[in-house]
């Protein structure tokens, strides 16, 4: 298995926001974490990330116990994330954003064909070539978004944990950070998707978990999920 949560248990404070949570990833996939606000879908993504410890469960990624690791060394072994705040460096330029995410030689080094380098960040994000030498701060909010995801990308990451790219922007832009996580997953990146917009994560994900409070409470292939209105609705609507 890939990437595998068994019985993870979160809490903030005496507040027990996971409970025995339990979802996986085969290398090559697309997953969405869906549900209403509130149910943990975050912090599942952040306790895989190491910027929450769980109290107990496991979580192994190619083999190897990361749970309660700093999120430093779990980004050296392959894990990249991008946060729903974007949390780009308003005063450092495009180019330098992404390029504080670049490896020192001898960590992690992938083959030359899948490596991310700024050519072929350009070729996906070519908005960001257009802006190289501007500030963080002057790029408007689906910009500022292809640039978390382009920045997460240059560390050379196997899995990437986006949590809510479409959240906030326009249709336009809402579609074209569509496209690119569905060029990214062609390209052979495992993603993690917390997504509001289940249009959106519908059209990228080849399979699905659905959270109720704090566990998840559905897990099947979109086809599965389409079929069960019932389902649909009673972990995703108001």
């Amino acid at each position: 298995m890939f990437l595998e949560a068994k019985n993870v248990n979160t809490y903030y404070g005496e507040s027990h926001v996971l409970q025995d949570l339990s979802l996986n990833l085969e290398k090559g996939e697309t997953v969405a974490l869906l549900g209403r606000n509130g149910m943990g879908k975050s912090t599942t993504i952040k306790s895989i990330m190491g910027l929450v410890s769980p109290r107990s469960g496991e979580i192994t990624f190619k083999g190897t116990k990361i749970a309660g690791l700093p999120s430093y060394r779990i980004a050296r072994m392959g894990i990249a994330y991008v946060p729903e705040e974007r949390r780009i460096f308003p005063n450092l330029s495009v180019l330098d954003n992404m390029q504080i995410s670049i490896r020192k030689n001898g960590e992690r080094e992938t083959e030359a064909t899948d490596r991310w380098n700024l050519e072929r960040i350009y070729e996906h994000f070519p908005v960001l070539k257009d802006r190289t030498s501007q500030k963080g701060a002057y790029l408007s909010g689906g910009e500022q978004q292809m640039l978390a995801i382009a920045r997460a990308l240059m560390g050379n990451p196997d899995l990437l944990l986006v949590d809510e790219p479409t959240e906030g922007l326009a249709p336009i832009i809402v579609k074209e950070v569509r496209d690119v996580l569905a060029e990214i997953g062609e390209a052979g990146v495992t993603i993690l998707l917390v997504e509001h917009n289940l249009k959106v994560a519908m059209s990228l994900a080849d399979r699905v978990y659905l959270m109720g409070k704090a566990k998840v409470g559905f897990s099947g292939t979109v086809e599965e999920l389409e079929a069960q209105p019932d389902i649909r609705a009673e972990y995703l609507e108001v």
